[in-house]
């Protein structure tokens, strides 16, 4: 009877820690979402005077700098201490994990790269609608290379909120000739974004998420840069302006991936790729509180239908992983 008991009290407290870090998660998601709704209007302001590539440049090499300088204050504070480094850029396991960070640095280049690419060619619409395609991606990479298995009411949650995210955008939605090629562009961006979010969940577990945030923005950067140099961009900011909307993006995106490398923790990278869908919303909203633009009966329609597909593939096995021992 007292083990009976103990088991049952044990049962409790596990599931209580394992309900608390989904909810944290969940908000860390959420979070994160906030951060990716300004990027495409940063974006935006920043090509008025550099290009996609420059852009893309910029905003990696400035978030590898603030990361470099944020672990240097760590590392230097504890050396004060007399203590060991709470962060280690180069960790023991490092020589089986530099393949893992060195596709997580070229995926996330290249999503970004094309991403920015994709608004000088086609329509936010079109890009937008094309994006919400990632958790496809996602959960097809993770079956195929990781043996990842989903239930049918996952698959249908990210199905449902694929929609709603489709309906968000649908009344700018176009096709047209002369945007094929930046069609193309959004969506090799969401392939490699379903690549990234696939690499960012197989790392966490093994690194913290400040050191795989370090590395991504670090191996982006090199990646990038010969791509510059050989394509003959201009990558200097002419503006203060553009340089206070390139350090935007910098920090912004720093945050993003931090919150979203900490939910990978208990979400699986399907799961958060179905909830980034609402992106579009959140954009909607902002101008709504912002701008005070209004929301359309189809904007609060999509946003609706994403959330209940989020619900759905949250209440699968497949979006929500089981807490550790």
């Amino acid at each position: 009877m007292l083990w009976n008991k103990t088991f049952l009290q044990l049962g409790g407290i596990k599931s209580h820690l394992a309900s608390n870090k989904t909810i944290i998660a969940l908000l860390s998601v959420f979070a994160s979402l906030i951060c990716y709704a300004y990027v495409p209007i940063l974006i935006k302001l920043s090509e008025f005077t550099l290009t996609p590539n420059a852009t893309t440049f910029n905003r990696f090499w400035i978030a590898a700098a603030i990361m470099g300088c944020w672990n240097s204050i760590l590392t230097l504070k504890n050396y004060k201490k007399k203590e060991p480094p709470n962060v280690q850029i180069f960790p023991n396991n490092f020589q089986s994990l530099w393949l893992p960070l060195l596709l997580l640095g070229i995926f996330s280049g290249t999503h970004q790269l094309l991403y920015a690419w994709s608004f000088t060619q086609t329509s936010v619409a079109n890009s937008e609608v094309l994006h919400s395609l990632t958790p496809l991606f996602t959960a097809w990479f993770g079956w195929i290379f990781l043996n990842q298995q989903f239930e049918r009411r996952f698959l249908l949650g990210i199905a449902i909120a694929i929609g709603g995210s489709i309906a968000l955008v649908a009344h700018d939605f176009s096709i047209t000739f002369d945007k094929l090629q930046g069609d193309g562009l959004a969506l090799v961006s969401a392939i490699f974004w379903g690549g990234c979010l696939l690499v960012l969940e197989k790392l966490q577990s093994q690194l913290s998420a400040i050191v795989i945030t370090t590395w991504n923005e670090f191996i982006g950067t090199l990646f990038l840069l010969p791509i510059l140099l050989e394509i003959g961009d201009n990558l200097i900011p002419t503006s203060g302006k553009t340089w206070a909307i390139l350090t935007t993006m910098g920090i912004i995106g720093i945050f993003a991936r931090l919150l979203i490398t900490y939910s990978l923790k208990q979400l699986s990278s399907g799961l958060v790729a179905t909830i980034l869908l609402l992106h579009p919303a959140i954009t909607a909203i902002l101008a709504w509180i912002i701008f005070s633009e209004t929301l359309s009966f189809v904007n609060l329609l999509g946003f609706i239908i994403i959330l209940l597909g989020v619900y759905l593939a949250t209440l699968s096995k497949g979006g929500i992983k089981e807490i550790e021992s």
